[in-house]
């Protein structure tokens, strides 16, 4: 028979839910048997306030660590082994994991959730930490320590944390809805779409581009860009949606200044049409005030009167620093740099309006066919499925 490999996983705000925390935790375990499932069959156990987890022992733990560290939700995590919480077990646990080990620090914690045990856990970290000491010579340091033994006392079982290493944090995806992304080529709109599912949002994404008048170039960075998002948030669908013919209808029908604010004004429409088919309750972009000519407040407030689903921008308050700095830990950030060709580049004014109001841009859409343009560009979209890459 294969022996288990245990895996301890820590949440910090799912444990604030109250009595929705049930869920939570439910979600957050479906995750992580989800991450882990092509390394071979998880098992995951709800404890008091952290989650116990099995793989098989065959899996290798560098590949388990990786996937663990990608599940929103997961605070902290580390390997871990159990024994009785007896303080002969335990102390027999705790010298087969320092023995061998080298180490000028160390530092025992010991959380006692089980209070009917006959010791207390202050009680117990002093005799472990005497023991240790007596034995390695090491001092003791409780700030940073060389040398970690963390105990967590439960009922009916100890667990002693090995090697603790961080998670992303937030909510487990699809624990708050879901929502629809905008994205490009460029570097902002995956990071928003990350930040999104930090929050727990499942997500589906839509792409707008210009081909055949433009290089597929935008479309398969896209679709890497994705793959890679999905390691983080899971498989998700993609719609792609053919926009050059409504570009050139509007460089035929409408002024040429505020023609980027039109064009978004589209997006907007025909995204929330795909947001209903995919029952999302919010759309996303990457949108950071004033980085752009369309991201003015001005022209940003003209954009969303064209939307009745709410329109979250994650990235609004970001600076391009911070944001590439997030896409590099993502895994975005070298797909997203390659060269390619908006949609928003074919057909670009030549001075793009800073500073648009609703009012006369709606006026220019009464002149348009608005509910056809939009009808036609929709019957022509097509629907991928994205997969993760690992």
């Amino acid at each position: 028979m294969i022996r288990a490999v245990k895996w301890v996983v820590h949440y910090a705000e799912v444990g604030l839910k109250g009595k929705n925390r049930p869920r939570f935790e439910k979600t957050l375990c479906e995750n992580i048997e989800r991450a882990l499932a092509p390394l071979g069959r998880a098992k995951t156990k709800r404890l008091y306030g952290r989650i116990l987890v099995e793989t098989p022992e065959g899996a290798a733990l560098d590949a388990i660590s990786l996937r663990l560290g990608r599940v929103f939700g997961v605070a902290y995590f580390s390997v871990a082994t159990t024994c009785a919480p007896t303080r002969q077990a335990i102390t027999a646990e705790v010298d087969a994991f320092v023995a061998g080990r080298a180490f000028e620090s160390f530092g025992v914690r010991v959380r006692r959730i089980d209070k009917s045990l006959p010791f207390r856990s202050n009680e117990l970290a002093a005799e472990l930490g005497a023991r240790i000491q007596s034995q390695s010579g090491a001092r003791v340091d409780l700030g940073d320590p060389a040398l970690r033994v963390d105990l967590h006392l439960l009922h009916g079982e100890a667990i002693l944390l090995h090697e603790r290493r961080s998670g992303p944090g937030g909510l487990p995806v699809r624990s708050s809805g879901r929502a629809l992304a905008l994205v490009s080529g460029g570097i902002d709109s995956p990071v928003a779409a990350w930040l999104l599912a930090k929050r727990g949002c499942e997500l589906s994404f839509v792409h707008f581009h210009s081909a055949p008048y433009t290089s597929d170039a935008s479309q398969r960075k896209v679709r890497d860009a994705l793959t890679r998002l999905a390691d983080w948030t899971g498989p998700a669908n993609l719609w792609m949606v053919p926009f050059a013919e409504l570009q050139q209808t509007l460089v035929r029908e409408a002024p040429a200044e505020p023609r980027i604010v039109l064009y978004r004004r589209f997006m907007i429409r025909i995204a929330q049409a795909l947001a209903e088919r995919e029952g999302a309750l919010a759309l996303v972009t990457g949108d950071s005030v004033g980085q752009v000519s369309s991201q003015t407040l001005a022209n940003l407030d003209t954009i969303n009167r064209a939307a009745t689903l709410p329109v979250l921008r994650p990235l609004v308050g970001s600076d391009k620093a911070e944001i590439i700095e997030l896409a590099k830990r993502i895994g975005t950030y070298e797909i997203s740099i390659e060269p390619d060709e908006d949609c928003c580049s074919f057909l670009m004014p030549r001075q793009p309006a800073t500073w648009t109001r609703p009012g006369p841009i709606e006026a220019i859409e009464r002149g348009l066919d608005v509910k056809m343009l939009v009808e036609a560009t929709l019957s022509r979209v097509e629907q991928e499925r994205i997969q993760p890459i690992s």
